[in-house]
């Protein structure tokens, strides 16, 4: 017997769940299949606002009450999760090996809690599991511990399952990750991988993880390490620690912890396990080392290859890969899961045109392709240059404001567009998202934002070719940054060496105001709803 749906997704992690509960909710018939079961372990476990955000317009747009419902840690407990964490901040600790920690070494950047409650440390176990439910209580047909065995494409596609079931679809949505099953039909992986950013990972979950603020004097930062995503910072890598624990309401004793490693400077070695790895990595630096004596690891350690992957083309007739089957950079920033939900904005409305249209060619989703591509490609070079920054504190400090910038040009865009929404209702405000002429850049609105990135990079890989001094370079920052037209003035990116990030809500008052009045024209529309929303905004959410 075969069973046909319009679409069906592969993989139902967090992003196919996603896609798969919008699309139903919508009326397209659907299904989901995946090799594994819920609740899984799965990377991608801090939030920022753009992902957020995106979660609650896509919540509002398409009506679909559980992706705001896991936008704000209050929601997550409330419906979703009890092993969850919270974030407040982003914090990195700048260390040298075989030497103590200098607390002046470090920044932190306060993440806006406001009305909405802080950011999340996901237990994506529980999340990935609630959003599949939602999935299926929406009216997804969905099949688990069950492979694909063979997907073939004609008229329609088919689908063969190794359970011997079969399915037809007009059109597939490739969720899968890295083991992409179109892009190995198709041939689509790119050997070698184009990016620039050369690391690899060993990660496991923990137990037993001391609070690095009572192993470490404070360095007069605004908020507790503990209270945001810990990043350990070093000449060749990083260390993640994303604590599930760090509140009162939380149920876990589990902290996330992966060590992001530069391939060239740090090669795999030869016969050594990951957990080996590991102990001679905390014996060259006694300030982590102090944050986990005694700690055990929850779930075995877990070595990876190159991190990076990237893709030829991430659409084609009847098929199209998403944000983590196209391409993965590295866990710096925890940019993935608003990669993923940034594809899902675009995908979603031209589908449903095409599915009208009956034509789902690929020349429909071009603008995916481009989108997918372009992202991973900035991306890349923000964390490229990332890595590049590590070997000296002051350069990382200057560096670390190109992404403070970023994040915020990415956050005005999609909150302002979702405030609109909730004022006006009106769906053409979608379109503005993807108007711009630089799509899949931080500002897709500004090509002067996009140049002025390329430039900051352009400072980094002389440093990286030994041609600019880290200390030429930070001057050359700070003129870059601090100048540019699209650099919000109350961010005050002239100071490039400042240690403290200030998302609070009165900073993004102050971003209001110039948005509205000095900022660039294109911008102007992000700024057109009225601040008296926001709160509003954040009940309906609180409330879903």
């Amino acid at each position: 017997m075969t069973t046909h749906v319009e679409v069906m997704v592969l993989g139902s992690g967090i992003g196919g769940s996603t896609v798969a509960a919008i699309l139903a909710r919508q009326g397209v018939s659907v299904g989901i299949v995946d090799a594994a079961r819920h609740p899984r372990f799965a990377l991608g476990e801090s939030t920022i606002g753009e992902t957020s955000f995106l979660l609650r317009l896509l919540a509002a747009r398409w009506d679909v009450p559980e992706l705001a419902q896991v936008s704000t840690s209050a929601g997550i407990r409330d419906h979703a999760s009890h092993r969850c964490g919270i974030k407040t901040n982003f914090g990195f600790v700048y260390h040298r090996p075989d030497i103590d920690h200098d607390p002046y070494e470090v920044t932190q950047c306060s993440v806006s809690e406001g009305p909405f409650g802080p950011e999340s440390h996901l237990m994506r176990a529980d999340i990935d599991k609630y959003l599949f439910e939602a999935s299926v209580r929406h009216g997804a047909v969905a099949r688990e511990g069950v492979r694909i065995a063979d997907v073939s494409f004609g008229d329609v596609v088919s689908i063969a399952l190794d359970n011997g079931e079969m399915f037809t679809a007009d059109y597939v949505i490739d969720a899968t990750g890295r083991t992409s099953v179109l892009a190995d039909k198709f041939g689509l992986r790119d050997e070698p991988c184009r990016f620039r950013t050369d690391s690899r990972t060993i990660f496991t979950h923990m137990r037993g993880v001391k609070p690095y603020d009572a192993v470490e004097e404070s360095s007069g930062q605004p908020n507790l390490w503990h209270e945001g995503t810990l990043h350990h910072l070093f000449d060749g890598g990083w260390l993640w620690v994303i604590p599930f624990d760090n509140h009162d309401a939380s149920e876990s004793d589990l902290v996330s912890v992966g060590l992001s490693l530069d391939t060239k400077r740090f090669p795999k070695p030869d016969g050594a396990t990951p957990e080996e790895e590991w102990n001679a990595f905390l014996s060259r630096y006694p300030a982590i080392a102090r944050q986990f004596e005694g700690a055990t690891s929850a779930f075995r350690w877990i070595s990876t290859g190159r991190t990076q992957f990237s893709s030829s083309r991430t659409v084609g007739d009847r098929w199209v890969l998403m944000s983590h089957a196209a391409g993965a950079i590295d866990a710096l920033f925890s940019r993935g899961m608003a990669n993923t939900m940034a594809v899902i904005e675009a995908f979603v409305p031209r589908f449903l045109d095409a599915r009208r249209d009956g034509d789902y060619s690929a020349a429909r989703f071009a603008y995916i392709d481009t989108l997918n591509q372009n992202i991973l490609e900035n991306n890349d070079k923000l964390i490229a240059g990332s890595y590049i920054a590590f070997r000296d504190f002051d350069l990382w400090r200057a560096w670390s404001k190109m992404w403070y910038l970023a994040w915020n040009l990415g956050v005005i865009r999609i909150a302002g567009t979702y405030y609109r929404y909730l004022e006006t209702g009106d769906d053409a405000l979608f379109d503005r998202l993807h108007a711009g002429p630089v799509p899949g850049s931080f500002a897709p609105d500004l090509p002067v934002a996009q140049a002025q990135f390329e430039a900051c990079y352009a400072l980094m890989e002389r440093v990286k070719q030994g041609t600019l001094t880290p200390e030429e370079a930070v001057t050359q920052l700070a003129y870059l940054l601090g100048d540019g037209e699209a650099s919000p003035s109350p961010l005050n990116l002239h100071d490039v060496l400042r240690r403290w990030h200030d998302g609070s809500m009165e900073t993004q008052r102050l971003i209001y105001q110039w948005g509205r009045t000095a900022g660039p024209a294109a911008l102007r529309q992000f700024f057109e709803y009225d601040r008296a929303t926001i709160p509003i905004a954040a009940e309906k959410v609180l409330t879903a």
